[in-house]
Formats: structure tokens, sequence, C-alpha cells
């Protein structure tokens, strides 16, 4: 199935069993029922089955649909979990600590939910224009591969070209940004200036050197883009998996307190 046809199919079944939902809370008020208890359990039940997407992750093997399919179905349940807490919770504010806490707990999850769609979504195509995707846990070696590659370089040009151009440079502009992850903000934005006024030094001092230190220039510029490439995949890669951090704590202290929650309503009614 095409992604359209399923975002089509994805919206008419959340607009239809929103519609259903509030017709039977409105049903249930009507005959002086208690529309609080139908909807709270409704509400919960789909929070658990929210739930039930991380663990999918976890377990890749089990022949449970693809997980695109799961992230679909997690975002309009989703969705339709904001329709129900607005349809269960009504015109009026949480009163009370445990149903303001609950309340707070839940608008963050749903925030943060929204918040991790849209990373998900801008993150991974921004890496891929960036080059080859690496794996998060590798970065921090190949970083320090590739100061150890440059400062290599730098100390072999001294010998070669008889002059410490190149290594005053390098101290004076390159070994702080060799040292560590830079520029990670600049990343996140898509800001490419930082990285293209360090580029555009090196560019400069081109004029001032001899043949034999330009190619020696040739291969620091190609390690300073490398550089650059594995800092914007810890940004990304680490805003990919930050995010989680937020989401999911969230997730499970809001599923105590709805119990709590719950459990008082029934012996209160």
């Amino acid at each position: 199935m095409m992604f359209s046809t399923r975002r089509r199919l994805g919206l008419a079944v959340l607009i239809l069993a929103s519609l259903a939902f509030w017709l039977v809370d409105h049903a249930l008020t009507a005959n002086l029922r208690r529309p609080a208890i139908f909807s709270g359990l409704s509400l919960m039940t789909v929070v658990l089955l929210l739930t039930l997407f991380n663990a999918r992750k976890k377990l890749p093997f089990l022949p449970l649909l693809r997980a695109s399919t799961w992230m679909q179905v997690h975002i309009y349940a989703g969705i339709f979990s904001v329709v129900l807490f607005f349809i269960h919770v009504g015109p009026k504010v949480p009163h009370g600590w445990l149903e303001s806490t609950l309340a707070v707990l839940f608008l963050g999850v749903a925030v943060s939910g929204f918040v991790g769609l849209g990373i998900s979504r801008w993150v991974p195509s921004r890496l891929t224009l960036s080059g080859e995707n690496l794996i998060f846990e590798r970065i921090p070696a190949l970083r320090s591969a590739v100061s150890q590659e440059v400062e290599n370089v730098v100390i072999d040009s001294v010998g070669q070209t008889n002059s410490s151009t190149i290594a005053d440079f390098y101290e004076k502009k390159l070994r702080p940004y060799f040292a560590e992850p830079r520029f990670i903000f600049s990343h996140l934005v898509g800001y490419q200036k930082p990285v293209l006024r360090l580029l555009s030094e090196v560019e400069a001092l081109d004029r001032y050197l001899n043949p034999e230190e330009k190619a020696i220039m040739t291969q620091v510029t190609e390690l300073i883009r490398a550089k650059n490439n594995l800092d914007m995949q810890l940004a990304g890669q680490g805003l990919l998996k930050g995010w989680l951090f937020v989401h999911i704590p969230l997730t499970y202290s809001m599923i105590v307190f709805a119990v709590v929650h719950g459990a008082l309503a029934w012996l209160v009614h």
C-alpha cells in the first residue's frame, strides 16, 4: 500500500473513531451514566497499546508486522489518545494534585511525542545528505582516529617542508576543532556557517603555501570535512536518541499516576 493511501486511511479511521467515541460519551452523559469511566478506561487501553511500540522495536525478530507499520499505528493512536484525553477531561480544568499531575504528565507525553515525530522525520534526511550513516557508539572512536591522523599529517609536514606554517596554523585554528565535538547546535539547526568559516581560513592560508604544502593542506581539509560529518552524525543521532529519555520516562510515570487515578475513581464511584 502506498504511503499516501495509508495516510488517508489512517486519517479516516482516526476521524471516525474520534466521532464514535464522542457520540458514545455524549449518549452516556445524556443517560446519566458514568462517561468518565468509559473514556478513562478507553484512554488507558490506548496508552498501554502505545507502549507496545517500544517493545516491538526491541523484538525485531518477531513476525509482528513491519516496524514502519507499527510506527504509523503509533502515530495515529497517539493522536487518538489526545482526542480521548479531551473527551475524558471535558471543558473543565483538572483539579486536585493527582488529576493536575496526571494531566501535566499526559500533555508532556503528547508534546514530546509530536516533537519526536518531527525529529524522526527531519534528522535522518539531513544525516543521509551529510554522508555515510555511522553507528552512534563508534563515533567517538572514529573522531579520535581522525584527530590522531591530522596530528600525524601536521607533524610530518614540518620535516617534509622544513616549515612550521602548517603546524602553526594547526595549533592556532585546528587543534581545538579536532579536540572535541564542535558546532553541535549549528548542526542541529542546519547552520553550516561555522565550518564554512573554518574552511575559508584554510583557503586563505593556501595562497602562502608552496605546492608541497598545498598538497598537505588538501589532506587536512579532507580530514576537517570528515570530522564535520562525525559531529553532524553525533548531533543528529544524539537528538534521535535523547528525546526518548524524555518521552519514555514521562510515559511510564503517566501510566503509574493513571492507574492510581483510575483505582481511586472506581472506588469513589
